[in-house]
């Protein structure tokens, strides 16, 4: 089951770093998955669509807050994939 785990929270954090990369037009290896939302600049009008795009990708409806609630790539991928462990798409 960690294996399971290890590898949702992985791929949770390769979306959320394309999709910061991709917004941003930075390079993704630029992407620092420890700095906060609001360190790159994203308002909370920006988490909130960032978020709902990421429950589009899971194919469930995420809490607005999650990205307030943590506050890095590195924590909601942390958070997402121990919640969501398998269901998390390939």
């Amino acid at each position: 089951m960690q294996h399971e785990i290890i590898e949702s929270v992985t791929r949770v954090q390769a979306w959320m770093v394309s999709y910061l990369g991709n917004l941003l037009d930075i390079p993704h290896e630029n992407v620092d998955v420890t700095l906060a939302f609001d360190q790159y600049g994203l308002d909370s009008a920006a988490t909130v669509a960032f978020t709902s795009d990421l429950g589009h990708w899971l194919e469930t409806k995420l809490d607005s807050r999650l990205m307030v609630d943590h506050n890095s790539i590195q924590a909601v991928s942390s958070y997402v994939g121990e919640a969501f462990g398998t269901a998390v798409p390939a």
